[in-house]
C-alpha cells in the first residue's frame, strides 16, 4: 500500500516531527518580538455606532422579515429567534425555559447556554489556561441599532469591560450574521501601583480575549426529551452526531478549518500537539437537524482562524450543541532556552481583526437537502459551473517514474517507469479498448520522487529527459490521453539557490518555519511563473498541485508578515493562474477554498474515525457532484479494494490506479517512495475489469446533481441523480433485493430512466 511521505509529512504530526528536527541547529531564538507584525488591514466599510439609530424597546422584537423567514431579537439579552414562515418552526440562539429547567449544570454553564455569545479569556498573556465567560455572567449592557439592512446588537460587558457586536439581517433565504472587528475591544493587561510604588498586574481588571463563540447554542437540543435529530459536523466528507444514539463520550468534537496553523508550532517539544492533531475541516460548514427541520451554517468569513466545536449532551451540558469558535489571539510557546526547548505559553499582543461572518440557511429535510444548499453557495462564491455531461469519463492513472536511493558511496537513481515505458502502458491500454485517460506522472523530476523542490528541472535523464517526456506527451495525445505532472509549489526540500530569509515562511517566533521548509506567497508565485515556460515547452496538459490548496499557514516574516487569510488568497490566485495556463488544475487536497471550474480533486478529505461520531455521510460529495470531478482515492492504496470501491461508487466518485513498469521491490530502499504492489503486468487485467464496471456508471452520472442518498441497511445504499439514474450498492456478502432489483454481493446496480 503506498504512501506519499512528502504529503503525509505536511499533514501528519508524526512525520511533522521530522521536519521540526530541522531547526535543532538554531542557536538563538528571540520570541519576544520588539514589534507586533502587521497582519490585518483596516476593516473596509466599518460603520461606527454613532452613525446608527438606536432602537428603543425591550423583550423579543421583530426586526427583519421576508417571504421565507422572520428575525426576532431580544432587546434585553441579545438573543435571537428565526421563524420559518413556511411551517412556523422556530430556531433559537438560547434554549427555551422549559428545556433549561431540566439543566443541571453549574451557574457558569447555565449562563453559557443562555447567552448569544460566549468567549474565553486570560488575565495575562503568559497564562497557560483560558477561562470561559459569556454575556449573561458579564452583565452585558445591550444596545440595538438599526442598520440599512437588519440590526446591530452591541454588547458592553460590565465585569471585564469587553465590547463586541453582531450585525444580523435576512438575505437570500437565510440569515447573515457578522461580527464587526472594529467593535471588539478588551482592556488587555491592566497594571496597578501600590502605595509603596510597586507595580503589579491587576488580575481583576485584566482581560485578554482569546476565542469568541458566535451563537454556540443556536439549535441546541436535549437528548432526554426524546427529540429526534442530529448535529452535522464537517469531519471527513461529513458526519452525524445523533441525539438519541445513547453513546457515551467524554470529549468535544473540535476541528480546525483548513487544518492547524503550523506557524504556531515550535521545534522543540509537543506542548501544542493537541492543537496540531485536531481534525481538519476541508469545508467550513456545520448544522443541526431537528424533527425534519434543518439549520445549515456556512462560515463565510474569518474561516482561516476558526474551529468547528460540537458537544454531545452530557459532555459539557445536557444539550447537543454545535457552533463556530473564532480565534481572536493566537496561543504559542515562547522558547527561552534553545538547547532544552524550555519556555512558556503565550498569547499574542495583536488580535485577529479580519471580518467574521456566518450564513445560516433554514429549511426542511436532512443532510441531503443541506448539501444541495451548500452546492448553491459554492456556485455563488467560487463561480462554479456544471461539468459537461456529454464528455466521456477518463481512466485515472498515476505512473511512477523513479526515485533516489541514498548510499555511503553516493546516490543511485531507481528507474521504475521510463517515459518510453509509460507510452507502452498507454498504448497497451488503448489497444484493449480504453478511450480517454488522464495520466499523472510522479517521480518525473530530477531525483524522482525525492525531487529537491524548487529544483525540479530537468526531467530525470534516467527516464528519458526532456525529449523523452515530450515524446510521451505526443504519444499520449495520439491515443486520447492527457498528461499531468505531480508538483508542489509550497514545499521546499532544499534551500540551495534561494534566500531562506527572503523566500520562506516564518513562524510566529520570528524565524524560518522548520528551517525554511515552505515557500512564502511571493516566492511561490515567482517560482511558478519562472517554471511555466518549461512546463509548456514539455507540452503537458497541466499539474497535480500538492501544496497550494492544501497547506495553509500564517507567515510572520518580520518585514512582510501576511495573514493566513491573505495566504489563502495568494494560493487561490496561483491556482487560478494554473487554470488559466492549462485550462484546469488537479488538486491532491479537497479544501473548499481551492475549488474552481475545471479543477479535479484526486482525493476527498478523510474522516477522523472519532468514537463520538455516529455515522459518516457523503455531505461534501453530494455538494460537489455535477460541479467538480472528484476521486475517492487510489485503488492501490485501498486495504479492502472491493468494499472501498463500492463506497466510492455510492458517493458518486471515481478512483485512480498507480502503476509502474518495474516491480515494486526495486523501491524497497528508496528515499521517498513506499509502494506495495504497482507492476503493470500484475495489475493490467484488474485495472481493465474495474474500469469496465466503472465507466458506464461514470458516464451516466457525469454532470448530474445528486438528489437523494439513503442508507437502507448496513452496507446497502441508494444514490439518486437528477436525470433519473439510481445507483444501488450492495456492500455485503449476500445477494440482496434492493428496491425491486437483485444486486449481487459486493456489487452495484445502475438503474437508468427511473
Amino acid at each position: 500500500m503506498f504512501k506519499r511521505k512528502l504529503k503525509k509529512a505536511l499533514v501528519s504530526l508524526a512525520v511533522l516531527a521530522l521536519l521540526i528536527g530541522a531547526v535543532a541547529g538554531i542557536r538563538h531564538l528571540n520570541a519576544s518580538r520588539n514589534t507586533d507584525p502587521v497582519l490585518y488591514a483596516q476593516e473596509e466599510g466599518a460603520v461606527p455606532n454613532g452613525e446608527l439609530t438606536v432602537l428603543e424597546g425591550s423583550g423579543l422584537r421583530l426586526v427583519d422579515e421576508n417571504e421565507q423567514l422572520q428575525l426576532w431579537v431580544d432587546f434585553d439579552d441579545g438573543n435571537l429567534q428565526v421563524v420559518n414562515r413556511e411551517n412556523g418552526y422556530v430556531w433559537r440562539s438560547a434554549p427555551t425555559e422549559e428545556d433549561m429547567r431540566l439543566e443541571k449544570s453549574n451557574t457558569l454553564w447555565t449562563n453559557n447556554l443562555k447567552s448569544p455569545i460566549m468567549f474565553t479569556y486570560v488575565q495575562e498573556k503568559s497564562a497557560a489556561n483560558s477561562k470561559y465567560s459569556n454575556t449573561l455572567s458579564e452583565e452585558a449592557r445591550v444596545t440595538v441599532f438599526r442598520l440599512e439592512r437588519g440590526v446591530r446588537v452591541y454588547f458592553e460587558l460590565q465585569v471585564h469591560k469587553v465590547t463586541f457586536a453582531y450585525d444580523a439581517c435576512l438575505e437570500d433565504g437565510g440569515l447573515s450574521v457578522s461580527m464587526p472587528s472594529h467593535l471588539i475591544t478588551d482592556p488587555g493587561e491592566v497594571y496597578k501601583t501600590s502605595k509603596s510604588g510597586r507595580v503589579s498586574l491587576d488580575k481583576d481588571a485584566s482581560c485578554i480575549l482569546a476565542e469568541i463563540y458566535l451563537f454556540p447554542n443556536l439549535g441546541a437540543a436535549r437528548s432526554d426529551t426524546g427529540l429526534e435529530g442530529a448535529l452535522l459536523v464537517p469531519d471527513g466528507s461529513g458526519a452525524l452526531i445523533r441525539f438519541q444514539s445513547g453513546k457515551y463520550v467524554s470529549s468535544q468534537y473540535i476541528a480546525s478549518v483548513y487544518g492547524p496553523d503550523m506557524a504556531l508550532a515550535n521545534g522543540y517539544d509537543s506542548t501544542l500537539r493537541s492543537e496540531l492533531k485536531r481534525s481538519r475541516v476541508a469545508f467550513p460548514v456545520y448544522g443541526v437537524i431537528r424533527e425534519g427541520n434543518t439549520m445549515l451554517a456556512m462560515i463565510d468569513r474569518g474561516e482561516t482562524q476558526a474551529d468547528v466545536v460540537a458537544s454531545r449532551a452530557g459532555v459539557q451540558t445536557g444539550f447537543n450543541t454545535v457552533g463556530v469558535r473564532y480565534t481572536y489571539r493566537m496561543k504559542y510557546k515562547v522558547i527561552t532556552n534553545s538547547s532544552t526547548g524550555d519556555g512558556y505559553l503565550n498569547y499574542t499582543s495583536f488580535a485577529v481583526t479580519e471580518p467574521r461572518r456566518v450564513l445560516y440557511v433554514f429549511g426542511t429535510g436532512g443532510y441531503v437537502e443541506m448539501a444541495a444548499r451548500y452546492r448553491e453557495y459554492l456556485m455563488e462564491k467560487y463561480g462554479l459551473t456544471r461539468l459537461d455531461a456529454k464528455e466521456a469519463p477518463a481512466l485515472q492513472l498515476n505512473l511512477v517514474g523513479g526515485d533516489k536511493e541514498s548510499g555511503m558511496l553516493g546516490d543511485r537513481f531507481i528507474a521504475m517507469t521510463t517515459f518510453e515505458q509509460a507510452g507502452e502502458i498507454l498504448g497497451r491500454l488503448s489497444a484493449r479498448g480504453i478511450g480517454r485517460m488522464d495520466v499523472t506522472l510522479s517521480g518525473w523530476a530530477r531525483k524522482g520522487e525525492s525531487v529537491e523542490y524548487p529544483q525540479r528541472f530537468p526531467p530525470a535523464g534516467e527516464l528519458g529527459g526532456s525529449a523523452g517526456l515530450k515524446a510521451l506527451v505526443l504519444g499520449a495525445h495520439a491515443v486520447g490521453a492527457r498528461v499531468y505532472l505531480r508538483d508542489d509549489q509550497v514545499t521546499l526540500k532544499r534551500t540551495g539557490g534561494l534566500s531562506v530569509g527572503k523566500n520562506t515562511v516564518y513562524s510566529i517566533q520570528g524565524y524560518p518555519l522548520f528551517g525554511g521548509a515552505f515557500a512564502n506567497s511571493v516566492f511561490m508565485r515567482e517560482n511558478f511563473e519562472k517554471s511555466l515556460g518549461q512546463y509548456l515547452d514539455l507540452g503537458v496538459d497541466g499539474l497535480l498541485e500538492e501544496g497550494a490548496g492544501t497547506l495553509l499557514m500564517t507567515d510572520y516574516a518580520p518585514e512582510t508578515a501576511i495573514s493566513r487569510a491573505d495566504v489563502l488568497k495568494a494560493q487561490r490566485e496561483l491556482l487560478g493562474r494554473m487554470t488559466e495556463a492549462f485550462g484546469g488544475v488537479r488538486l491532491s487536497g479537497g479544501n473548499a477554498y481551492a475549488l474552481m471550474d475545471h479543477a479535479v480533486l484526486t482525493d476527498l478529505p478523510s474522516g477522523s474515525y472519532l468514537t463520538m461520531l455516529d455515522e459518516t455521510v457523503p455531505f461534501y460529495p453530494i455538494a460537489l457532484h455535477g460541479l467538480t470531478e472528484y476521486l475517492c482515492g487510489d485503488y492501490m492504496r485501498y486495504y479492502e479494494q472491493k468494499s472501498q470501491l463500492l463506497e466510492a461508487v455510492a458517493r458518486g466518485g471515481s478512483v485512480s490506479f498507480t502503476l509502474t513498469w518495474e516491480g515494486t521491490e526495486k523501491l524497497s530502499h528508496a528515499d521517498t517512495a513506499a509502494y506495495y504492489s504497482t507492476a503493470f503486468d500484475l495489475w493490467e487485467e484488474d485495472v481493465l475489469a474495474v474500469w469496465q464496471k466503472l465507466e458506464p456508471f461514470l458516464a451516466a452520472t457525469r454532470g448530474q446533481f445528486i438528489t437523494g442518498f439513503e442508507r437502507l441497511a448496513e452496507g446497502v445504499t441508494a444514490t439518486d441523480y437528477e436525470n433519473g439514474v439510481e445507483v444501488l450498492v450492495n456492500n455485503t456478502d449476500e445477494d440482496l433485493e434492493i428496491r425491486g432489483r437483485t444486486v449481487k454481493a459486493r456489487d452495484f446496480c445502475l438503474v437508468e430512466g427511473r
